[in-house]
């Protein structure tokens, strides 16, 4: 019976603790969830820039809690933290005895643990009862999270005065760095103020904050965490006088990254800075020109991360706000070298190939350079060097201007969302709008490309990685276009800098929208790509706002800040002998006099033959043509000479340029009839017609010359009247398969036909 009644009784204490153990586990584990700071960490894990929380504090996410600031912690709040299971009853002593002799309540005995659990409560008047319920879900707390856990949760969360919460947040407000770097002095400052945050304020108990925190100092020498000699310079560093501001060194990355969330960005720190000073002292002296803004983009090439991002450098609260970074812009010249390499690739153009520099006119369009003058024909790659801009709306025409546009969407430009047909060749003058961003990622493309670097390359990215895309570049093609952009005259140096001891060539091309709303500035290095856009966030026009001398001096003190800057290694593994006219730099006809081979591009084997050279026959100094029938009895000469379209050979005689062209006829010869030419088609000719990336059909162009530079000719096709021509004899046309009949007509009557089959 007596057993029965003890069995009995140890079911009841058995179901007594079994209900009451789940009871205990029914208990919330409770943490303190309040909204963080918006951070943003560079490269190096330091604080690039952080905003407030939404409730108006400064609570920096919490990482690994420094060492010294544990050692002062546990010193100062709870010494037996890992030895307790969330009470501690010695302290609870502790408590009662130091209370009853003082009379008072002068400590609570709250562990670490209890003391999370009223951060972590609803900050309601401090009872017995509400201490008793802290301390039963400190011992829940316990049973489900690692010390190490509620160590870094109570670092995060406690109140280190005023809207400051955490020894992240403490460290960068109170002494400007990171609370790994804080020294023992410091450590012990911000171990002291959870239980007396108020002390941290200026002109309010900061004698008091002093003697708690040098009797820390002194506990921690006892109990042999801290040299005394180390303790009495650590008592000499003073208070920290004020809050400092928290750093701000990326705010228009900050404005992007979503309100609470931290993110390890790759910007470098101390790069953005330096960047960040250039901007400053240049947009002061833009003011000069009522020049109010401008932004910089610095990207490895190699890894897609950006290393640097300047906004908008600006007068506070004048537009500063606006990242222009993103924002698209009048693009002026910045995409005449993806042009040049396009056409390079698709063995439409050689980099020494003359293109025409004389007034042309398409339909209401005529372009004109920066000058006004014209150079009648130059080397292509002395053309993009120049940044002539009639050069390239040649080129732009002859490559089309919709395979243009798919070209550059295809290399990362987003902003081209209008058609082909309403951009027209004006695209290639600034009539696109582009970021800076994107345009710092297509010259990041060429470096790459011209690197051989790999088929896909790293998307550019500020944080973590970027995802792979495929190359669109032609090795060949980028490596010549970055050799051309190695000529670009550098602002207040003209030609000189080539000679300087240790000048170091760089690729780079500026860029200057219509109404002198933007100056852009691009470079592209074997390791960075670097992009400057210079102007008013407003789009106001201002005189004197030009690439060369806005935008190109705050790129060549950026560059300054960059190591490892250097010419392109040639890439001959993807590059082809091509035997090239000495004379007109494309690849050589059976014609042409002199040749040399060049490295070029795989696609320049099927390029366009020189037609321009022709053997003449002319008297002795050649200053005169002949034919049999009126050479008289001289002596006629075999000779090789380049007959350059009339208006090409004539701006470029007025420049002072001798071509070696084809002499006057003799006076006893007469002058055949040779003013009007029709080049392309050529005779019998069967032209295969291009096909667009849509399937669509694309446009040929009709070539033509005449004798005097400003005729007009009228174009006729199967008798339909397609348009006139002055000066520069090109025309575009979309044909429909078969055989056809163009016909040419000068203002004197003059009249070519041919007939040709489109494929």
């Amino acid at each position: 019976m007596a057993t029965s009644r003890r069995h009995g009784r140890w079911r009841r204490w058995g179901l007594t603790a079994l209900a009451g153990a789940l009871a205990f586990l029914a208990l919330p584990v409770r943490v303190p969830d309040a909204p963080r700071s918006t951070v943003l960490w560079d490269r190096d894990g330091r604080l690039l820039d952080a905003r407030v929380a939404t409730d108006g504090q400064w609570r920096l996410p919490g990482g690994e809690v420094p060492d010294r600031f544990v050692t002062a912690l546990l010193e100062q709040e709870d010494r037996r933290f890992f030895a307790h299971p969330g009470i501690d009853p010695v302290g609870v002593g502790r408590a009662l005895r130091d209370n009853l002799a003082a009379g008072r309540v002068v400590s609570g005995g709250s562990t670490l643990t209890m003391q999370l659990q009223r951060i972590a409560g609803d900050g309601g008047p401090r009872t017995l009862g509400r201490k008793a319920w802290e301390a039963l879900l400190a011992l829940r707390l316990e049973v489900a999270l690692p010390k190490e856990d509620i160590l870094a949760l109570y670092a995060a969360h406690a109140p280190m005065g005023g809207n400051v919460v955490g020894v992240q947040a403490a460290a960068w407000r109170y002494f400007g760095r990171a609370a790994e770097e804080l020294s023992w002095a410091e450590a012990a400052t911000l171990a002291v103020l959870p239980n007396q945050p108020g002390l941290i304020h200026p002109g309010r108990g900061r004698d008091a904050l002093k003697r708690k925190r040098d009797a820390l100092l002194e506990r921690l020498v006892e109990a042999g965490h801290l040299d005394a000699d180390d303790a009495r310079l650590a008592r000499l560093e003073p208070i920290p006088p004020a809050p400092v501001p928290v750093p701000h060194g990326a705010p228009h990355l900050l404005a992007a990254t979503p309100e609470g969330r931290q993110v390890a960005s790759t910007v470098d720190g101390h790069l953005q800075a330096r960047v960040a000073e250039v901007g400053e002292r240049h947009r002061r002296a833009l003011q000069g020109i009522r020049v109010e803004h401008l932004a910089v983009v610095v990207v490895d090439v190699a890894t897609g991360e950006v290393r640097a991002w300047l906004g908008n450098v600006g007068e506070e609260g004048r537009g500063d706000a606006v990242d222009v970074a993103r924002r698209p812009r009048s693009s002026g010249s910045i995409l005449k070298p993806l042009l040049y390499e396009a056409m390079l690739a698709q063995g439409e153009l050689l980099p020494d190939q003359l293109v025409p520099d004389v007034p042309m006119r398409i339909g209401g369009f005529a372009p004109t350079n920066y000058d006004r003058g014209f150079d009648g024909a130059l080397p292509a790659s002395r053309a993009l060097e120049r940044s002539r801009n009639v050069p390239a709306v040649w080129m732009l025409r002859a490559h089309g201007v919709g395979r243009f546009r798919q070209r550059l969407l295809d290399v990362g430009l987003t902003t081209l969302h209008r058609s082909a047909e309403d951009y027209g060749l004006s695209l290639i003058l600034g009539g696109a709008e582009v970021r800076l961003d994107e345009v710092v990622d297509a010259y990041r493309q060429l470096s790459w490309a011209a690197q051989g670097l790999g088929p896909t390359m790293p998307a550019m990215h500020l944080s973590g990685e970027g995802d792979q895309r495929p190359v669109v570049m032609d090795r060949g093609a980028a490596w010549w276009t970055l050799a051309a952009l190695e000529g670009v005259t550098r602002p207040g140096l003209h030609e000189v800098w080539r000679h300087l001891q240790g000048g170091v060539p760089v690729a780079w091309k500026t860029g200057t929208s219509m109404g002198f709303r933007d100056a852009w500035a691009v470079a592209a290095t074997p390791e960075h790509a670097v992009g400057v856009w210079v102007g008013n966030a407003s789009g106001e026009g201002r005189a004197g706002l030009v690439g060369l001398h806005a935008a190109a001096p705050v790129l060549f003190d950026v560059l300054e800040l960059l190591d490892g800057r250097g010419s392109f290694e040639r890439p001959d593994d993807a590059l082809i002998p091509v035997d090239i006219c000495v004379h007109t730099g494309m690849r050589a006809g059976p014609t042409c006099g002199g040749t040399r081979r060049v490295p070029l591009p795989r696609a320049s084997q099927r390029a366009e033959a020189c037609p321009y050279c022709e053997e003449i026959f002319c008297n002795e100094d050649c200053s005169q043509r002949l034919h049999r029938e009126c050479a008289g009895g001289q002596a006629m000469h075999r000779e090789t000479r380049v007959a350059l379209p009339a208006a090409w050979a004539w701006f470029r005689g007025r420049a002072g340029r001798d071509d070696h062209g084809v002499p006057p006829w003799g006076p006893a010869c007469g002058q055949p009839d040779e003013q009007l030419s029709l080049l392309v088609p050529s005779a019998g000719a069967a032209l295969k017609v291009p096909v667009e990336r849509t399937g669509r059909r694309g446009a040929v162009v009709f070539r033509a010359e005449h004798g005097d530079p400003f005729a007009r000719v009228h174009w006729h096709l199967d008798g339909s009247f397609l348009g006139t021509t002055e000066q520069f004899h090109e025309l575009a046309v979309d044909l429909p398969p078969g055989e056809h009949l163009l016909t040419l007509v000068d203002q004197s009557g003059a009249e070519v036909s041919r007939t040709f089959e489109a494929l």
